[in-house]
């Protein structure tokens, strides 16, 4: 019964391996780097995207005359974090709703929801050009800080032209799904931690079992 104890923890009304809590624990770990790695190249692009030369053509009338390549590596690392942090969320809390609790958290589904809207919006957002009223589109600047400060006309994407209330929804709420993102990486270092506690608190006292 003993070795029983020492090799199963009791976690969300069931029993858990160590295993299992092991993997827990590092699946909380990678979602937090992810979330860091998401979040320190999300302040780069709010601040450094840079405008695409090869979108300085573009004109309402002619419409997208641009080649549609990424305007900054910096973007595409962080479209590379975000792309990890919607697997981790959707598989890895699939896992642990699967192995550990026997059902789905509301709180993992909504991670899985909020990591796609992230991908989305994301995309939404990734502009190429910027056009400020009394500039050229050669003269915009560079990051997002513009789109909330300057008189917008219209931003420019890969695919579509969005007006000065459009791009600040999209940003707004592209940047408010980290802070959800970050909450669910918690979440996941703290149930490792209590099964982590309630196993060293098992075996300091084996004469409950």
């Amino acid at each position: 019964m003993l070795t029983r104890l020492k090799a199963e923890v009791a976690w969300f009304g069931r029993t858990v391996s160590p295993a299992e809590r092991r993997f827990a624990g590092w699946l909380g770990w990678a979602s937090v780097l992810v979330m860091v790695g998401l979040t320190l190249t999300g302040a780069w692009q709010f601040f450094r995207h840079e405008p695409d030369p090869d979108w300085f053509s573009y004109t309402t009338e002619g419409g997208l005359t641009g080649a549609s390549k990424p305007s900054t590596g910096g973007a595409e690392l962080h479209a590379l974090f975000g792309d990890a942090a919607f697997v981790l969320a959707l598989f890895g809390g699939a896992w642990f709703a699967y192995k550990i609790v026997f059902r789905v958290p509301k709180f993992a589904a909504l991670a899985a929801l909020v990591a796609l809207a992230a991908n989305i919006t994301g995309s939404v957002i990734r502009f190429n050009a910027v056009k400020i009223n009394g500039r050229t589109l050669e003269q915009a600047d560079d990051g997002y800080l513009q789109i909330f400060t300057g008189d917008v006309d219209f931003v420019v994407n890969g695919r579509q032209e969005l007006g000065p209330t459009a791009i600040r929804l999209f940003t707004f709420g592209h940047i408010a799904t980290v802070p959800v993102l970050l909450i669910a990486g918690w979440f996941m270092l703290t149930r490792s931690r209590q099964a982590r506690e309630s196993e060293q608190s098992a075996t300091a006292h084996p004469s409950s079992a």
